[in-house]
């Protein structure tokens, strides 16, 4: 855009409604010679879905306003309330099977974006945990409707540089698929507005049974803007557990066509041994606060619950990951089957599920919880491997600022002496035959959940591929957003991703 003529006034385009501009002209006298300019800005739409990571989305339970999982203050500190809860309450109150989506969580700046879309309620952010994504969503949705910056430096003759027109030239260290923006790449963004809408999912239950409800979120999303449109696709992007919901979507229900393209951040492709981690130790901190803290309250929830099984090693993650130091000896599991040596194994001490902690019956609990591994758990992670769609873009942490559990130790100690008065941590000791053993990680590089061995997709056809500094559950922090171009590497990237998918849309029409 220029700079306005001395006799020109320029018309501050509008949206209607619809999502129409119009531009209202200003009165003036004929021997004034008015020129009135009328910027040409974007009417067609791309809409961009979000999807958050496992616990990402707020619950409630079916067909009733009671909250189950929410954590709408910056800290999370009304989830505390879970300290009290029982293991038994807690296994009634997050069963996959009595839980559904709650999309009255808080959302920043509902009516900000204008009449051009829908208000950010009715896109769905308010599914989404505000602890994890209220900033990173709004400032996404800022950087992808920056165009009214381009307005205002053409009515004050000023120069300011858009989010996007900032990426121009910019190296961000991409290991693969490093191509910095060019102006005439963020020029023809602008020819488009790209909504942010977020697909909440329960996160409790299959990964499988989420992308069903995304297919029809989709359709959704793209039935809203009919006729304004630019290709009848969307963007994704992902936050760990979202992108195997997302993958599922595309490479197993055929959703290719409906998707321009994919950004995933801190995804765990082959699996990650955090999950042997938990079920065996209990959560840490806020999530352990919920979920549980120690095996005897976290055991019951994950055992029923798919979704977060799905997140253990496959076969494609290798063999060895499960170390057990005996004295002299060591052993390494799996050997090549983690489902049969590990998540099936009924004997072995080291094996993942305890019977005795399912709180139910033990024959039939034990029954039900094979049958999941089985049938949503192996067959959803093994027929998952290796698939991608063919425009995917992402990052991943591969931080030592983030120790990761690459492997894990059972490491036989002395018998540790109890302190009077304070118990013994239990869930990371293990007693076997008379001798002690302690749950310990490798402390790998990565983003202190997905270690680099899973977070480094190794799909040959990716487009770009970013190893960077993120801890898992900040993996879209903004960064400084108060200096010029103060925002994270992973936010950049995410927008650069979304500006290069932009290039094909002519192609996909």
């Amino acid at each position: 855009m220029t700079l306005a003529a001395e006799n020109e006034i320029v018309s501050r385009p509008e949206y209607d409604e619809n999502g129409r501009v119009y531009y209202s002209l200003p009165n003036g006298r004929a021997e004034d010679n008015l020129v009135v300019a009328c910027p040409k800005v974007a009417e067609k739409v791309i809409p961009v879905i979000f999807l958050p990571g496992v616990m990402g989305t707020n619950l409630k339970k079916i067909k009733s306003p009671e909250k189950v999982w929410h954590a709408d203050m910056f800290q999370g500190s009304d989830a505390l309330a879970w300290l009290y809860k029982s293991k038994e309450q807690r296994k009634a109150l997050l069963d996959p099977l009595t839980t559904e989506v709650d999309l009255t969580g808080k959302v920043l700046y509902d009516d900000l974006d204008g009449r051009g879309f829908p208000s950010r309620v009715a896109r769905g952010w308010g599914s989404a945990l505000y602890k994890s994504y209220g900033e990173p969503l709004h400032v996404l949705q800022c950087m992808l409707n920056d165009g009214h910056i381009l307005i205002d430096n053409l009515i004050n003759g000023t120069s300011r540089r858009t989010p996007r027109q900032l990426l121009i030239g910019k190296n961000l260290g991409a290991e693969k698929g490093e191509d910095a923006l060019t102006e005439s790449e963020v020029r023809r963004s602008y020819d488009y507005l790209f909504p942010v809408h977020v697909f909440g999912y329960n996160w409790l239950q299959s990964n499988a049974d989420s992308a069903a409800f995304l297919e029809r979120y989709i359709s959704e999303t793209l039935g809203t803007y009919h006729g304004r449109l630019a290709t009848n696709k969307v963007i994704l992007v992902t936050h760990s557990m979202g992108g195997l919901v997302a993958r599922h979507y595309s490479e197993q229900m055929n959703g290719r066509d409906n998707i321009l393209g994919i950004v995933h951040g801190v995804m765990p492709d082959l699996g990650s041994p955090a999950a042997y981690r938990r079920m065996k130790t209990g959560e840490r901190d806020i999530v352990g606060a919920v979920i549980g803290a120690d095996a005897a309250n976290l055991m019951p929830v994950l055992a029923q619950s798919p979704g977060p099984l799905q997140l253990l090693p496959g076969k494609a993650y290798g063999p060895g990951w499960l170390k057990i130091k005996g004295g002299t000896e060591t052993a390494y599991k799996p050997e090549s089957d983690p489902y049969t040596e590990i998540y099936l194994n009924e004997s072995d001490w080291w094996r993942l599920c305890e019977k005795g902690l399912l709180l139910d019956d033990v024959g039939k609990g034990w029954k039900v919880y094979q049958s999941r591994i089985k049938k949503d758990v192996q067959k959803f992670i093994e027929n998952l491997n290796g698939k991608y769609h063919p425009n995917t873009y992402a990052f991943y942490g591969a931080s030592e600022k983030y120790p990761s559990d690459d492997h894990l130790i059972w490491q036989q100690i002395p018998a540790p002496r109890p302190v009077m008065g304070v118990p013994l941590e239990l869930p990371v000791y293990r007693q076997v035959a008379g001798n002690t053993f302690e749950l310990t990680s490798s402390g790998s590089a990565g983003d202190g959940t997905v270690p680099v061995r899973a977070g480094r997709i190794r799909f040959s056809g990716i487009r770009s591929l970013l190893a960077t500094e993120v801890d898992h559950e900040g993996a879209y922090a903004v960064g400084d957003t108060s200096t010029e171009n103060g925002l994270s590497v992973a936010i950049k990237f995410t927008l650069r991703s979304i500006i290069k998918m932009t290039g094909e849309v002519t192609s996909c029409r």
